[in-house]
């Protein structure tokens, strides 16, 4: 690992499986997850990568964040931190003494002529006279390397995990860079920020449900006409779709009496002479999405207005909308849709920050 990479392992990521299912969406059959499959972290080091994502068969891995001055891709490898130094002797006018290069490294300026003082005419001038060289504390530096007015570079200390120095944007002040539920490709629930906060990576809209497709992942495992021990007709699966479970029941009749299939998730074919009288979407209380009727049939039941979607604030078979969060839609600051018709305040930013209104993230301000 390059110095200065900063690893927080985390391997999200959603497997899909066709399920032998009918009736889905092309979205809800994404979100569908096979209850055998696996989404193995391992992916950042087997391409030996210290930051930023990678993908993979069953999503993105998320392999850290640098520590500035150096970024991911800094040196022009993709996923490794990394700087290239901007600043030469030459460009910055430095006639001595010691300049960073822009990647905390330290260059050499030469020196002045006899009689001559380093510092003397400004900093890293040659001049006559004398420079009196400043300390952190002087300049207000809190950490990292920087110029004592003069001719060196001087140290300024570290800072306390899990700040790092220019961690927050600011050089040579400790801070932290929160990632983001995007940066983790998180759909769902709370995560540590790294920053000593959690994130509110939101909720999954119902049949999904979070952590089923994977760590903070929305997902689905469907059942099988086994495990609700149904014998015959059509049960709904749990995921949105239908499972056909048969439909003979003739061995089960006798004469002139036939056997019927009925129920709704245990389905059963009935005794001789039994009937069964469909229930309605209106006696189910059902106003939207799939149902059963109770005689092993499946009903359609109608659809919802957006924002609206069926079961979407978490009752079967009734419209509803799960807000999203300032988290989940990576807003820092401003006031955002919530996705439901309504807005979230995402909160404030900092005195020497501002917030943008077009990504709601705190910027710096020029």
């Amino acid at each position: 690992m390059l110095a200065g990479a900063i690893v927080w392992g985390s391997a999200l990521c959603v497997c899909t499986g066709a399920c032998g299912r009918t009736g889905l969406t092309v979205d809800e059959q994404l979100l569908v997850v096979d209850a055998g499959d696996a989404c193995p972290a391992g992916a950042c080091a087997s391409q030996g990568a210290d930051c930023g994502k990678v993908d993979r068969a069953c999503g993105a891995e998320f392999c850290g964040k640098c520590a500035p001055p150096q970024s991911c891709g800094g040196q022009g490898t993709p996923n490794r931190c990394g700087c290239e130094p901007t600043i030469t002797c030459a460009e910055s006018g430095a006639e001595c003494g010691e300049i960073l290069d822009g990647c905390d490294g330290i260059l050499e300026c030469g020196t002045c002529p006899d009689g001559e003082t380093c510092g003397a005419a400004g900093p890293n001038k040659c001049g006559m006279g004398t420079c009196t060289a400043k300390s952190c504390a002087d300049l207000a530096v809190e950490c990292g390397k920087t110029s004592d007015g003069c001719s060196k570079i001087i140290e300024c200390g570290g800072c306390t995990a899990p700040d790092v120095c220019g961690g927050g944007g600011v050089a040579n002040v400790c801070g932290c860079t929160p990632v983001t539920c995007t940066d983790l490709d998180a759909a769902c629930g709370p995560l540590s920020d790294t920053c000593g906060g959690t994130l509110d990576c939101g909720s999954c809209t119902p049949p999904n449900t979070c952590g089923v497709g994977g760590p903070n992942q929305c997902g689905c495992v469907p059942t099988t006409c086994g495990a609700e021990g149904a014998q015959c007709g059509s049960i709904l699966d749990r995921c949105g779709g239908v499972l056909s479970c048969g439909t003979d029941c003739s061995e089960h009749s006798h004469h002139d009496e036939v056997s019927v299939c009925v129920g709704v998730g245990p389905t059963a074919c009935s005794e001789e002479g039994q009937t069964c009288t469909p229930q309605t979407c209106a006696k189910l209380s059902a106003e939207c999405g799939k149902a059963n009727d109770g005689c092993a049939n499946i009903i359609e039941c109608g659809s919802c207005s957006p924002p609206d979607t069926c079961g979407g604030a978490g009752v079967p078979n009734h419209c509803g909308c799960t807000p999203k969060t300032c988290d989940g839609q990576g807003a820092d600051c401003g006031t955002v849709p919530d996705g439901c018709g309504s807005t979230l305040e995402c909160g404030s930013c900092p005195v020497d920050r501002a917030c943008d209104a077009a990504s709601h993230l705190c910027v710096t301000q020029n």
